[in-house]
């Protein structure tokens, strides 16, 4: 997973999808820095504007937020599997 390899915790990506059920997906694709570095924040604001431009009501954004809860919840279960030194 590319958020994975550029070091995102998993729980970054849990904030942005309660950050989108607060103020939507085109909010949080428009932060200016979404995730502590640039690179992670650069991927994730082109994976946020491509939805932003399909989210049309509460149900999408609904969606689009549970999807970054998974991608959190992956990240989290993929640094668990490799345990604490690696």
């Amino acid at each position: 997973m590319t958020l994975d390899r550029l070091g995102v915790l998993s729980r970054s990506v849990a904030f942005l999808a309660d950050t989108v059920r607060a103020g939507g997906v085109r909010y949080v694709a428009e932060l200016p820095e979404p995730l502590p570095s640039a690179g992670a924040s650069q991927v994730l604001r082109g994976w946020l504007a491509a939805a932003a431009d399909v989210v049309a009501d509460p149900e999408a954004e609904t969606r689009a937020a549970r999807w970054l809860d998974t991608v959190a919840e992956l990240i989290g279960a993929r640094r668990d599997s490799r345990g604490p030194h690696q």
